[in-house]
């Protein structure tokens, strides 16, 4: 599997004129399939293990190269930027308590008004915000001890 990784890595590394490193595989193995929209310093904290020396520039670099051709998007959030290996239709929801992104599937019955934006449409986002389930239990626990009688 990690063979056809690598070679899957290794023919986007050519289509784009990207050097083929060690560190960018590394990266990309990472990033390549990971749903959890992980920001710079858990791309960086993963990578360090096999790779002790790489900075976090190196990473932020690598992760914005990859941004700049298209293998993974960047999510500008509230507190820092997040990465997305689904590059196809979908929206995000984003928890405004633990600020957890998840996916969903764009919805089909969504007009989007491409036709009257003056320039070329590279990205749609749908962004929605507010409190996970997770969150939201946690809340309904807190107030339910809150009660006075």
């Amino acid at each position: 599997m990690k063979e056809q990784k690598y070679q899957k890595f290794s023919e986007i590394c050519k289509k784009n004129g990207l050097k083929c490193t060690s560190q960018r595989f590394a990266v990309y193995d990472f990033i390549a399939d990971n749903l959890t929209h992980p920001d710079v310093n858990s791309v960086w904290s993963q990578v360090k293990k096999n790779f002790p020396a790489i900075t976090r520039e190196s990473v932020y670099r690598i992760l914005n190269e990859f941004v700049s051709v298209g293998i993974i998007y960047r999510l500008d959030h509230v507190t820092s930027a997040c990465y997305d290996s689904q590059t196809g239709p979908h929206g995000h929801f984003i928890c405004e308590t633990c600020g957890e992104i998840t996916d969903f599937a764009m919805p089909s019955e969504v007009t989007l008004p491409i036709d009257s934006v003056n320039g070329k449409v590279r990205h749609i986002e749908l962004r929605i915000t507010g409190i996970c389930d997770k969150c939201n239990q946690v809340k309904t626990l807190n107030n339910k001890g809150e009660n006075h009688d």
